[in-house]
Parts: C-alpha cells; structure tokens; sequence
C-alpha cells in the first residue's frame, strides 16, 4: 500500500494544483460547460429541422447529420481556449502565479496541471454536446475510440494554444483578438459547414493548410463513418501539431517568459 509520506511534495503540488484548476470552472459551470450545451441545441433545431430540411443531403447525409461533428468541435475548441488563456493571463493580472511559481513543480508538471485542468472542461462540454446531439437526432455512432481520440486532440492543442496566448497578451482584449480573428474564421472555413469538395479551386486546397480541417474530418469519421481526408495522415498532423505547441508551453515557462517579475 502507498504511504502518503513517500509521495513527492512535487506530485502533491500536482494534485493540488490540478485540483484547483478543475474546481475552478466547476464552481461556475453554469457558466463554464451549460451555455455551449443550450448553443448547440439551437443550432441543431434551426439547421436540423428547419433549414437543414431544405438543403439536399451531403455525401448521402442529412445536413445537420454532417455539420454535427464541427458543432461538437466548436464547444470543444472554444471552451479549451477560453479556459486555458483567461486563467493564465489572469494569474499573471494578479501575479497569483508567483505562487505557484515557488512551488516544487517542475515547469513540465506545471504545464501539464494546466493544460489537464482546461482540456477536462473542453473534453466534459464535448462529450455533453455530443450526447445530446446524439439524442435528439437518433445517431448510431460509428466508433466511439476515433471520436475520443480527435476530441482529447482537438482539446489539448487548442489549450495549448490558449495558454501561448496567455503569456503572450498584454491585456485582456488580445484573449478576444485571437478568439475572433483567428480561431472563429479558421472554424468557419475548416469544413465545419460544408463538403470541401463542394469549394472551387484553389479554396478546396487552401482548407488543407487549416488544422481544424483534420479535426473536424477526424471527428467526422467516428461520428458518421465519413471522411474526406485518410484518417491517419489527419492523426499525424494534429499529434505534431499538439506537441509542438506543448512543447513550445514547456520552454516559455521554462525560460519565464512574461512569468516573473
């Protein structure tokens, strides 16, 4: 059995920490995780049953059937990159990072406490959107392991991007410039809405310099068994992707950038 005494105060400060940041959107998650649920319900009743009933079907789906994946996503994306930058720059606002800057953490184990704490809310309001997609259009899904897959990938990257954003900006309408001149066009033109097939050239291969393309395609795929892009080129590119930008969270934390004081 385990003794408390042999655990590393390190790995106690992870607990601890990870902790926190999981308390932290859950105290408030009728503002936090509900909202995006109340969103894509919407979206599903206006495209679903009303617009969507006058659109012809895509690859042999119905149009909300194959929009729902990128709906999933969006709750995924924005939840994970709200929750990663707001908390960083706002530890850096009221300097409360110092504290854990003293800790015995390791920046690694840092890193990995905030990305874990802000993918678990992205993961939480991913799952509860699918579900209830699922429910009110009577889905059978297609494989449960490529939609976990692409949704814990989908969320740690966009942490990890919230979080570069988090020590990068310098007050809190850069958090806003991001999520609305980058991340929302990127979603919009990542095949959220639409077939790529159905672009002119060149927009049909532009949309594959978009890494949300991969996301939602992947996403796709396990939801309704239709993909536009091999699945395991679209894994590849997010993997890379995802490690890149953790490993780039690791070395600005490491190097203190816009950390201390």
């Amino acid at each position: 059995m385990l003794k408390f005494e042999s655990i590393s105060p390190s790995w106690i400060s992870f607990g601890m920490l990870l902790r926190r940041e999981i308390a932290r959107f859950m105290i408030i998650n009728r503002q936090t995780i509900f909202p995006q649920i109340i969103t894509t319900t919407l979206y599903i009743l206006i495209f679903g049953f009303s617009l969507g009933s006058q659109i012809k079907k895509i690859q042999g789906f119905s149009y909300i059937e194959f929009i729902l994946p990128g709906l999933v996503l969006m709750s995924v994306i924005t939840s994970s990159y709200n929750n990663a930058s707001t908390f960083l720059f706002s530890a850096r606002y009221d300097y409360s990072i110092q504290d854990v800057l003293l800790t015995p953490l390791s920046y690694l184990q840092m890193v990995v406490a905030f990305t874990l704490g802000s993918m678990i809310r992205g993961l939480i309001v991913g799952v509860l959107v699918l579900s209830t997609g699922v429910l009110l259009l009577k889905l059978k899904i297609f494989s449960i392991g490529i939609i976990l897959l692409f949704l814990f990938l989908t969320s740690q990257i966009f942490v990890s991007f919230g979080l570069l954003v988090g020590l990068w900006a310098d007050q809190w309408d850069d958090l806003w410039t991001f999520i609305s001149y980058i991340v929302t066009p990127l979603i919009f033109l990542g095949g959220t809405f639409y077939s790529i097939h159905m672009l002119p050239y060149p927009w049909k291969w532009v949309s594959l310099f978009n890494p949300i393309f991969y996301m939602v395609n992947g996403f796709r795929y396990g939801i309704i068994g239709f993909h536009e892009f091999p699945i395991g080129l679209s894994l590849l590119i997010l993997l890379t992707l995802g490690s890149a930008l953790f490993c780039f969270t690791i070395y600005l934390f490491k190097i203190g950038y816009k950390l201390k004081t």
